[in-house]
């Protein structure tokens, strides 16, 4: 893992965009859920959901050329006792809700039981790091190669804003945070993504429902 993360540093130009995100929609729903899905689970659904709306975020630079994968592997970053580890979850884009929240339940319980398998840890496309269990509010992640890209979560902080009034109200808000390769993408595409992450999550109860399936 030190080896190559190490590469990915001195081979990439890393770059970074932010946004502080409203998680009003997703508290919401999350608390009228029956049985209750990991906010993780939301950020994943909703990356899965973007992804296919920014689709270099989700390729990798390969001899100098663009691959634009053309399903969505998401890497979960874990951590257990002697570090880090980062499961995927295949075809994540294909999942409903259900099964985007329980096979994340799945891979999490995998790593930290130490019973990850090769496959278990290859393919991924695009990885989510979610330290906000652990009071992070933001930082700088690097995504692990080929990948081109990756999204730090922080945790939720409730603060103060105008309401359209101009009056004081309190909305949780969370940080995001996505580093990329700037060597084949720029900045605008990632913002566009975090833009799209935004938007979706104001729109948390719709990840919910049945994912669009393409022509057989």
């Amino acid at each position: 893992m030190v080896k190559t993360m190490s590469s990915a540093v001195h081979t990439a130009a890393l770059s970074q965009v932010t946004r502080d995100i409203d998680m009003s929609a997703v508290l919401a729903d999350r608390a009228s859920a029956q049985p209750k899905p990991s906010i993780n689970t939301y950020v994943l659904a909703a990356v899965a959901s973007c992804l296919g709306r920014h689709p270099m975020l989700n390729g990798r630079l390969e001899d100098r050329a663009v691959v634009v994968n053309d399903r969505v592997n998401l890497g979960m970053a874990v951590s257990v006792e002697d570090g880090l580890v980062v499961p995927v979850v295949h075809g994540a884009d294909q999942l409903e809700f259900e099964q985007l929240d329980a096979a994340a339940a799945a891979a999490a319980h995998k790593a930290r039981s130490g019973s990850l398998t090769f496959e278990d840890i290859e393919g991924g496309t695009f990885t989510v790091s979610n330290l906000g269990m652990f009071g992070v509010d933001g930082g700088f992640a690097i995504p692990p190669p080929p990948q081109g890209a990756i999204l730090l979560v922080g945790r939720i902080v409730d603060r103060f804003v105008p309401d359209d009034d101009a009056k004081p109200v309190v909305k949780p808000f969370c940080w995001f945070g996505l580093t990329f390769d700037h060597r084949f993408i720029d900045g605008a595409t990632a913002a566009r993504l975090l833009a799209d992450l935004d938007a979706t999550l104001a729109r948390a109860s719709e990840l919910r429902q049945p994912v669009p399936q393409g022509d057989s």
